[in-house]
């Protein structure tokens, strides 16, 4: 299995997007930010959405854990 790298990059378009760098035209994800924030924040665009997309990994991390200790829970009252 080769590694997958990924990269957040920021688009003419002022879109942020989270893709695999070997498949730049299909993003895995894509953070808009309206235009009133991003004046708020011209600078720190790729930081925050970096915080969102690490948020979002870190939160489906424990969805998976919570799930594998529910199955083992619902095994556990069967025996």
């Amino acid at each position: 299995m080769t590694d997958a790298r990924i990269e957040l990059v920021q688009l003419e378009n002022g879109d942020i997007v989270l893709r695999r760098a070997d498949s730049p035209d299909q993003p895995l994800v894509t953070i808009t930010i309206s235009n009133e924030v991003s004046d708020l924040m011209p600078d720190d665009k790729i930081d925050i959405a970096q915080s969102m997309v690490e948020a979002g990994i870190d939160r489906y991390r424990d969805i998976q854990i919570e799930r594998v200790e529910d199955a083992q829970a619902a095994q556990n009252m069967l025996h």
